[in-house]
Parts: C-alpha cells; sequence; structure tokens
C-alpha cells in the first residue's frame, strides 16, 4: 500500500511539473524608456503586437523584430482589442470626452497595410461589446450581435456569457446565472469550446453550449494557446499592489500544468500567437516567450 500511495504522489507530481510547451527562450522587448505598456495582444503569427500604455493615452503597433512602434490610435483603449484572423485588422474602443466631461466611446478599425481607420459604430455612451469573426466585425447590444458568423462568438454583458452564431445569442452559464459574475471568455480555435472566469470560483473551460464545466484554478486572463492547451496568471495582490504573478501553462484535462515564468519577474495578461507568448510587467515592461513544437 504504501509503495502504490509513493507511485501515485509521484505520478501527481510528475504532472504537475510535465513539459507541455517547449520554451526556447524568454526576453524583454527594447522598448523606448518613456513607453510603459499596460496591455499586448499579440497578432496570430506573432510578428507584431499592439500595445497600449499606462502613461499616456492611445495604442501603438510594435515590430517584434525591429522594436519599431507605429502609432495607431491617440485616444484608442487595449481593453479588449480584436485582431483579425488574417492580421489585417485591428479593432478597438477609441475614449473620448465630451465637453461636460462625459466619457464616450467609439468603436474604429484600422487597416494595418494602409493605417486608414475607419468609424464602426458611433460615439455612445454605452460600451460597445464586440467580437471579431473573420473579416466581420460583430457588434453586440444587450448581449446580441448584430452581425452573423459561422464560428461562435463570445461576448460579456452585464457579467453575463453569451455565445452567438449564425446570427443567432445564447445565453450561456455553465455555473448558473444568479449572483455570477463571468469574465474573459474566449472560444478555442476549433470553435468547440469556451475558456472564461468566474468571480470567486476561478478559471473554467465547457463545451459550446455550456454543458461539462471542467475547473482549471484560479487562472486570471486565460488565453487559448491551442485546443488542447491554456496560458493563464497565478496573480496575487495585498489589496493594493500586485505581490507576485507568474504564467501558468496547462492541459484542459488536467493532467499536466507547466510554470512558464520565473520568480523574479510578475508576469500579467499573456497573449498568444504562432509559437509566442506575450506578457507585460506592472512596471511597464513586455516580455515574449518563444515556443518550438
Amino acid at each position: 500500500m504504501k509503495k502504490l500511495i509513493f507511485g501515485l504522489t509521484l505520478l501527481a507530481s510528475l504532472g504537475v511539473n510535465a513539459q507541455i510547451l517547449n520554451v526556447n527562450s524568454t526576453h524583454k522587448v527594447n522598448v523606448p524608456e518613456d513607453v510603459k505598456v499596460s496591455t499586448a495582444q499579440l497578432s496570430h503569427d506573432g510578428q507584431w503586437a499592439v500595445i497600449s500604455h499606462s502613461n499616456v493615452p492611445g495604442l501603438d503597433k510594435i515590430d517584434l523584430s525591429t522594436n519599431k512602434l507605429t502609432r495607431i490610435s491617440d485616444t484608442g483603449n487595449g481593453f479588449d482589442l480584436k485582431i483579425s484572423g488574417d492580421d489585417k485588422t485591428i479593432i478597438f474602443r477609441e475614449i473620448n470626452y465630451a465637453a461636460d466631461k462625459r466619457r464616450y466611446t467609439t468603436l474604429k478599425s484600422v487597416n494595418i497595410a494602409t493605417g486608414v481607420s475607419r468609424i464602426v459604430s458611433p460615439s455612445t455612451r454605452n460600451t460597445h461589446i464586440f467580437a471579431k469573426d473573420a473579416a466581420k466585425t460583430l457588434k453586440a447590444n444587450a448581449g446580441t450581435l448584430a452581425s452573423e458568423a459561422s464560428r461562435p462568438v463570445a461576448s460579456i454583458n452585464r457579467g453575463s456569457m453569451y455565445i452567438t452564431q449564425n446570427g443567432i445569442t445564447t445565453l450561456v452559464a455553465p455555473q448558473g446565472v444568479e449572483g455570477k459574475s463571468y469574465l474573459w471568455p474566449q472560444v478555442s480555435p476549433d470553435g468547440k469550446k469556451i475558456l472564461y472566469f468566474v468571480v470567486g470560483e476561478g478559471c473554467f473551460v465547457c463545451n459550446i453550449d455550456g454543458s461539462n464545466p471542467v475547473a482549471q484554478g484560479v487562472l486570471r486572463a486565460s488565453v487559448w494557446y491551442d485546443n488542447n492547451t491554456i496560458v493563464g496568471m497565478d496573480h496575487k495582490d495585498d489589496g493594493v499592489k500586485t505581490t507576485s504573478s507568474k504564467l501558468i501553462a496547462k492541459n484542459i484535462n488536467g493532467s499536466t500544468t507547466q510554470v512558464l515564468t520565473t520568480s523574479d519577474v510578475k508576469a500579467m495578461y499573456p497573449s498568444a500567437g504562432s509559437n509566442k507568448i506575450s506578457f507585460v510587467t506592472p512596471e511597464g515592461e513586455l516580455y515574449v516567450i518563444n515556443i518550438s513544437k
């Protein structure tokens, strides 16, 4: 019996520390000293990212091979920014204040090749809920996405989670509705599962219809790396500032967990692209983890 218990313990230990992703290197991106990166969204090919700043408003595209910055918007917001699957278009919220100091939001898009921007949805007092599906921008009103899309897209409205497919929007509540607040929903690359977070409960993966939710631990702001792997942050704070934060890769069946970052760096808000994972730090630094298959 003792040998059996020891064997099970060893297997569990190996599962926690086993390698899911082959990390080749991790490096800090060389950005200008006056740039403090707040958010970063990797392109799907992993060649560039869109960053927002914690010290100045606006969005920039940064080329990860040259570190060159290109201004996208002077008032754009990096929260929930979307990049089209072909990496040709960026969709974001632009924040402006009227003479009466009330805040207004405009949904805009920018063509990466030409730099030409256009208004997707006019300025409004209500925060736009939107998703990006191929070449279509999907706007939401009270959880209903206006455009059709064959691939499922996820949205959040007033703490509730919705899935829209083929023009039909459905409330999805694997943990119920009453007293629940859902965050960070993402549909898997194959469109079969949803990755999401429930405040006070943690991270979960469920089927696209909301069935069979599987707990993934308290991983915040998680993203899909591939159809079987998620990456999120194990974040701790003292109520005022971040005390520690590390990136965790996890098989969605829960069998294997891998720590991707070292304890000397507070790694936050991951983004995944082709063979790359980016993250930012509270100090405004941008890092890229290079992965080989």
